[in-house]
């Protein structure tokens, strides 16, 4: 060491005093320590510094050396000076004091924490003041960080309107927002017997108590149905999720918990539910009228086919009833004269030409009658027990036309019709006749307006390898865009202050489409006619291929 005449302080031409020169490895250590080491004489003159301290404080060891620490740090001159004279005078040492500042050679500001500690001579005296300083700038930012994020995370969960809670790693809870003491009437202080289980609904304990046991043990999400009850000591549905979290580690350091108010939502269900209730209800007693309704049109259909065929034999019986009557007089004229002895020849010539003449009328007319009830009884059996069978296409469709012609009434139609022959069916000869039978009805109540005159033609033909093709047209009115969408919908008529209740077409679809097992393609203008396009598979859905 030298004194400076101009500074009139000890100087330091090297990095440290040698205060140690019989022991150089604890010098050693004191060079290299990671930590910042400096020795302050009783008057806090600087007698030591290391390398570490000049890092840390950005400071140089000639600007230090010697001197005060009033000179080179006058904004802690004070507390430096104040924990040095009680170290001095208490023999303690101080530690874990923190010290804000600047390094020397930057502006931003730094923290360091010091530890202070009494320097004692061979003889026990206190001759100086150890400093060791480490810095902890990065802890106090990631601190502050940390706080701030705290804090904004907080501010959030205080904002949401969830019931939020955190816990420890095992659990035990340490935080409520502010939403929780809102719906539980209870203080913002510690957990304690604010804890979710406290103002859980006693039969749901046990259940909620063991799923979060479980999950602390396995370190897994808790998601459940909770009741909570509220300040006004009613209990609300929750939904309750627990989830844990995580260190960079992947080691769980606490829990944070959320309960979603689900009132509304079980309420809405609740309506939802009735309301699907009351609507699968009202569908079931709407099929159950829509098939009462069905069956009275098929029935009705079928009262228009009896009333026809009636009015179609009445003719022929009737006028074989007028031949036999004739016929039965001729005959009593005839006796009358044998028994009187009175019989001419001619009488008798002319008799048997009456009587030839009549039984021609009647086997005609008799016939004709036969036909229809026949047809009548082939079809109506059909329908009523819908069974499945094997018969000609052809023959079966002249059959239903039969009956069908006495429906043309006095109206001026001409029903035309084409078959293919040998055209065999494994099908429902029953439904198939029912679809006829509406459409027919269909044509003549609304394809000809006033009496109007026209043509239904109906053609069955082959169609592909294994279906049928059934063509039913009129040239009647037709029908509009809007119409024609709607013409199979149920209900839908255009004639219901005539009596139509909207269901002949409907049934149509449903058995082409579902019983037959086909398709049904409709197509019609206004003033151009309708044609109604039946495919139906000759071996109807589930039956054997007819050989």
């Amino acid at each position: 060491m030298s004194k400076d005449p101009n500074r009139g302080a000890t100087t330091v031409r090297s990095s440290s005093v040698v205060l140690f020169p019989q022991q150089p490895a604890l010098q050693l250590i004191y060079d290299t320590a990671p930590i910042g080491l400096a020795c302050l004489s009783p008057d806090c003159r600087y007698l030591q510094i290391n390398q570490r301290l000049t890092e840390i404080c950005g400071i140089s060891v000639e600007d230090h050396l010697g001197r005060t620490v009033r000179d080179c740090v006058p904004a802690l001159a004070e507390s430096v000076e104040a924990i040095v004279g009680s170290i001095m005078e208490t023999g303690e040492p101080v530690t874990g004091i923190e010290v804000t500042g600047q390094r020397a050679d930057q502006t931003d500001e730094r923290f360091w924490i010091t530890y202070w500690h009494p320097l004692r001579s061979p003889s026990g005296e206190i001759v100086g003041v150890n400093v060791a300083a480490e810095e902890i700038t990065e802890r106090k930012r990631a601190e502050a960080a940390l706080q701030a994020s705290e804090r904004q995370f907080h501010t959030l969960a205080d904002s949401i309107p969830q019931l939020v809670w955190m816990a420890e790693a095992g659990g035990k809870i340490f935080w409520f927002n502010n939403h929780w003491h809102e719906y539980t009437g209870t203080s913002g202080g510690g957990a304690g017997s604010h804890d979710w289980q406290a103002i859980l609904a006693p039969a749901s304990l046990p259940e909620a108590r063991n799923c979060w046991r479980q999950a602390l043990e396995s370190g897994s999400a808790l998601e459940m149905e909770l009741s909570l009850r509220s300040k006004d000591g009613r209990y609300r549905p929750f939904l309750t999720r627990v989830i844990p979290l995580h260190d960079s580690a992947a080691a769980i350091y606490g829990w944070i918990g959320t309960h979603i108010d689900i009132s509304e939502r079980k309420r809405s269900e609740l309506e939802i539910r009735s309301a699907r209730d009351a609507a699968e209800a009202a569908l079931r007693n709407l099929r159950e009228t829509q098939n009462s309704l069905i069956e009275a049109e098929k029935l009705a259909a079928l009262g228009r086919l009896v009333a026809g065929v009636a009015h179609e034999i009445n003719s022929p019986v009737g006028t074989s009833l007028t031949v036999a009557s004739s016929l039965e007089r001729k005959i009593a004229t005839i006796a009358t004269e044998l028994e009187q002895g009175n019989l001419k020849r001619s009488s008798l010539k002319q008799f048997l030409e009456v009587s030839r003449e009549a039984s021609s009328q009647l086997v005609t007319n008799l016939n004709r009658a036969a036909e229809l009830i026949q047809s009548f009884k082939q079809v109506a059996t059909d329908r009523n027990y819908s069974n499945q069978r094997v018969f000609d296409l052809g023959d079966l469709t002249e059959q239903i036309v039969l009956s069908l012609r006495p429906g043309l009434g006095k109206q001026n139609l001409t029903l035309n019709l084409e078959c293919q022959p040998d055209l065999t069916m494994n099908s429902y000869p029953g439904p198939y006749g029912q679809v006829l039978t509406n459409l027919f009805l269909n044509s003549v109540a609304h394809a000809f307006p006033d009496g109007q005159g026209g043509t239904i033609d109906i053609k069955v033909q082959a169609c592909g390898e294994g279906d049928a093709e059934v063509l039913f047209s009129d040239d009647g009115c037709g029908m509009d865009l809007d119409i024609r969408r709607k013409a199979f919908d149920p209900f839908f008529t255009t004639r219901r202050d005539q009596g139509s209740t909207g269901l002949g077409l409907h049934i149509v679809h449903s058995i082409v489409t579902s019983c037959l097992g086909g398709q049904i393609n409709l197509d019609s203008e206004p003033g151009k006619g309708t044609k109604v396009q039946l495919i139906l598979p000759r071996a109807a859905p589930g039956a054997p291929v007819a050989q």
